[in-house]
């Protein structure tokens, strides 16, 4: 997702494309059961083991209703084929004790500017926010070819960030949310439909079935990804599309089944051609009908309902982070992540 170029400022932006007409809410619908737990065999291909996590801080800034340091992890893995740091925003707010956390997932490539607006909201509202850095480690090419191994890699590295949470006194780790835009709300939907420990996401512009957003996308550097990789593996879009099928072990359609509806807050777009609308409509029919906010925009114009996002977001949060309420967005097996008994 790419509202504008860097340095741009976001809120100018906004302003100009606020005209651009009104959102609409669709509620959450009656769901008859609660869904069942995710199979073992999916939930264990995101288990991880990792030691106490080596993070170093720093403090940048001091405003009036919050701080904010730099953060940087020690990954921790054993075996993995990426051991970059993770580096993090931790918006801190003052004068308050054990507040509920928010990761903020950012689009594309990173580009923490574009999601500041909402970690800035968040902690002047109460709430202690982390911008999760996802700057490429590989390239796009390579990721799109593998996908199935850069969304275990990306799952895990954000299960670290919340192991990091675990170990701060000072938060409320069994209140955190998770709120990311286009790629970031992939992610934020991945992560929360694998970890227990997120209680709620708010997820913007995604949908599943990942093999047919990834042909049809006019993103600029999807749509370049995937030239590339037909000429790589020399397919055609068709044989494309069906050679990612193949390589895709766990698409958020796998999951959605799998997840608390009432724990989501979707952000749908009815003109957006970067992530295809019937595919984010089909991605809600599979997680039962959350709750939702319908934009009349495309992609990139989402970029004008700023404000009221993150007021939807904010009010979502405050709603489902209540203390004492233990329901995650997962629904995991209970011998998740650990060894199975004989016979099992």
């Amino acid at each position: 997702m790419r509202f504008t170029r860097p340095g741009f400022p976001l809120l100018l932006i906004a302003a100009l494309l606020g005209s651009s007409g009104c959102a609409t809410v669709e509620p959450l619908a009656e769901s008859a059961r609660e869904p069942e737990p995710l199979p073992r065999a999916v939930a264990d291909r995101f288990c991880y083991d990792a030691g106490p996590v080596e993070n170093t801080v720093s403090l940048q800034k001091e405003k009036r209703k919050y701080r904010i340091y730099d953060v940087t992890l020690a990954p921790g893995f054993d075996g993995s084929d990426d051991d970059s740091p993770i580096t993090l925003e931790f918006y801190e707010p003052t004068g308050i004790d054990s507040p509920p956390v928010i990761l903020v997932l950012p689009i594309l490539n990173g580009q923490r500017h574009l999601v500041r607006p909402f970690a800035t909201y968040f902690a002047k509202h109460g709430y202690a926010a982390v911008i999760v850095d996802t700057l490429q480690r590989r390239t796009l090419l390579e990721d799109l070819v593998e996908p199935e191994a850069a969304i275990r890699r990306t799952v895990k590295r954000h299960g670290r960030v919340l192991d990091w949470i675990d170990g701060q006194p000072s938060l409320d780790s069994d209140r955190i949310g998770v709120f990311g835009a286009s790629l970031g709300g992939f992610n934020a939907l991945y992560l929360a439909a694998l970890d227990e420990r997120v209680r709620a996401v708010v997820p913007a512009l995604v949908a599943g079935d990942l093999p047919y957003v990834m042909l049809h996308s006019t993103e600029r550097r999807i749509v370049e990804a995937v030239e590339a990789a037909k000429q790589e593996l020399s397919m055609t879009d068709d044989e494309l599309q069906a050679y990612l099928g193949g390589r895709l072990e766990t698409d958020l359609l796998t999951l959605a089944p799998h997840v608390n509806p009432d724990r989501v807050l979707m952000v749908l777009a009815r003109r957006d051609d970067s992530v295809p609308y019937e595919k984010q409509r089909e991605l809600r029919q599979a997680l039962r009908h959350p709750e939702a906010v319908v934009l009349p925009s495309g992609h990139v114009s989402a970029a004008a309902y700023l404000f009221y996002l993150r007021s939807r977001a904010l009010d979502f949060f405050d709603r489902t982070l209540t203390k004492g309420d233990q329901r995650g967005v997962a629904r995991l097996p209970p011998t998740h992540c650990q060894p199975a008994a004989p016979g099992t």
